[in-house]
């Protein structure tokens, strides 16, 4: 009598699939919030943790320029470089915090826009910040760019950061964006909204089960069994009387009888405690003349 067989491992297939999710985030969602940094103040361990971590000194281009580059997220987009615009030629920058509970693995890069809902231009237009696919923050609407003459996703317009695996998003410009609105009151008064597509890879684990001809013929369940003789006055006393005989109802040991599966459990190879455990959405009667294959199909 089967009870068990080994999984053929051999046919065990494993894909990754991507999964995307937009959100849409305000000040009032959990975590979200936006930190002013300043250098020499209160502050200052803010500051000094985004040195280390992301705007690191030794580079001699800070010289004059006040960035420099790196590989970015996608080499296929232009120049293919994050930007670390400005940090250290200005006293001050903002800092937007996303948790982790939202975006995953990370920001989908392409897909941050930050909407200030505080502020707005003489035709009540709202700022609006995007990045750029490569780290790289930009105002999509803004009205004064350091270079009209580029686009307006360009390095010369870049206003800030962002690092998608941290779900952070850094405002150094302390510019105009309009002609009463300045880079830094952005998100200063904790009133806006956000906008991002989370990344998560999600593995499938397929595994398959065969059962021939010759398995599986028997069931376990007691409900087959033949009750002891007798008279039963509740439920639980015809259970009982199943329970205490191990032989099978007349019905049930013909040749011509096939069990049904209802379900597949999967165990660790020396326990019988079940570690994954499978409904069918409709019971399958057993074959004993062909093999019978199911598909089990795990998301991790």
């Amino acid at each position: 009598m089967y009870v068990s067989k080994d999984i053929d491992k051999s046919s065990t297939i494993i894909e990754k699939n991507v999964v995307n999710y937009t959100h849409n985030l305000t000040t009032s969602s959990l975590g979200i919030q936006s930190i002013n940094i300043i250098s020499s103040s209160i502050n200052q361990r803010y500051w000094n943790a985004l040195n280390v971590l992301f705007y690191p000194s030794g580079s001699p281009v800070y010289g004059n320029e006040h960035k420099f580059g790196r590989h970015g997220y996608n080499l296929a987009e232009s120049d293919g470089l994050q930007h670390l615009i400005k940090f250290h030629g200005y006293p001050s920058s903002s800092i937007i915090t996303i948790p982790s509970t939202y975006y995953g693995e990370k920001i989908k890069e392409g897909s941050f826009q930050l909407q200030d809902l505080s502020y707005t231009d003489n035709d009540g237009n709202n700022p609006i910040i995007k990045d750029d696919k490569k780290g790289n923050l930009y105002s999509s609407n803004a009205h004064h760019s350091q270079s009209a003459a580029s686009s307006i996703s360009s390095s010369d317009n870049y206003i800030g950061n962002i690092f998608y695996d941290h779900g952070l998003a850094v405002i150094t410009e302390t510019g105009s964006w309009s002609g009463s609105v300045l880079y830094p009151q952005i998100t200063s008064a904790s009133n806006f909204t956000v906008q991002f597509d989370s990344y998560n890879t999600i593995y499938t684990h397929e595994y398959s089960v065969t059962l021939n001809p010759n398995e599986f013929n028997h069931s376990c369940n007691f409900s087959l069994r033949e009750p002891l003789s007798g008279s039963y006055k509740t439920y639980e006393e015809f259970t009982g009387s199943l329970l205490k005989t191990e032989f099978l109802a007349r019905e049930f040991t013909s040749s011509n009888f096939s069990p049904y599966i209802t379900e597949i459990n999967l165990y660790n190879k020396n326990e019988m405690i079940p570690i994954i455990r499978a409904k069918l959405p409709r019971p399958i009667r057993k074959s004993k003349k062909i093999s019978t294959t199911f598909k089990i199909r795990l998301d991790i």
